[in-house]
């Protein structure tokens, strides 16, 4: 008689849990006013010659690119950390792996940096914005993992980020664009010149370099990054054996 009840007790809670309203949690969409004349710098950047070793760019011909700075202590002195893009007014585009502690992360610590070229001297072209949100992506799993996929984080200001002369968005892609091995990019920064990984010295000015993409076989080569790139990734670099792959990234 018991196991004739708990069926009915069963059949009657599933009955129950049929009938009762369903909560539908879609994914939340942002409805932005994606700016119109993204990727046009008002001051051109010189991307005729053909450098590939990279070189210091014209200054403010990358006019969306941010430098996300750290304060240091206990100078309490704000630091280049990474690099980013700036693609909305309220959003800039990184790397998660600039923010190890997560959401632990205090964003009072942090501050957005534009209109920079020599990064290492206060400009009249500079603008600071405090950082609201950091949101990495929600399956960055580095350093708990060794594997740097979904490398990507949103920073948002306090603030919206208004253009100027000197400080202008960049361009999304589409979402079934696909960079085909053998088409150029351009990468810029003040990423390490000199010193190696331990003694790692920033470029004082902005860089530029004009990088071929790279089919994913031969990134995922031992002689370059081997397992370490996956294939969610986009590779970069010169196909040089006889030196460190750090431009294939």
């Amino acid at each position: 008689m018991f196991r004739g009840g708990l069926l009915i007790l069963v059949v009657a809670l599933s009955l129950a849990k049929a009938y009762l309203p369903q909560k539908v949690f879609l994914p939340k969409l942002l409805d932005l006013d994606w700016p119109q004349n993204c990727g046009i710098a008002y001051f051109q950047p010189n991307i005729f010659a053909k450098i590939i070793s990279g070189n210091e760019a014209r200054p403010h011909s990358w006019p969306w690119q941010v430098s996300l700075q750290t304060r240091s202590r206990p100078s309490d002195r704000f630091v280049h950390v990474c690099g980013g893009t700036l693609i909305h007014k309220r959003w800039v585009l990184t790397a998660a792996h600039c923010f190890q502690k997560g959401e632990a992360e205090d964003v009072t610590n942090w501050r957005i940096l534009l209109g920079k070229h020599h990064l290492r001297y206060p400009e009249s072209t500079e603008r600071t914005y405090r950082v609201k949100r950091i949101y990495r992506h929600e399956n960055f799993r580095y350093p708990q993992l060794s594997e740097l996929e979904h490398d990507i984080a949103l920073v948002k200001p306090v603030e919206d980020i208004m253009a100027n002369k000197f400080v202008r968005y960049a361009c999304l892609p589409k979402i079934d664009t696909f960079l085909h091995p053998g088409h150029f990019c351009w990468v810029t920064g003040w990423g390490g010149t000199r010193g190696g990984k331990e003694n790692l010295t920033l470029a004082e000015v902005l860089n530029q370099a004009k990088l071929p993409v790279l089919d994913f076989n031969t990134c995922h080569d031992k002689k370059f990054w081997g397992n370490k790139m996956q294939p969610s990734m986009v590779c970069a670099g010169l196909r040089d054996n006889a030196k460190s792959p750090a431009a294939c990234q």
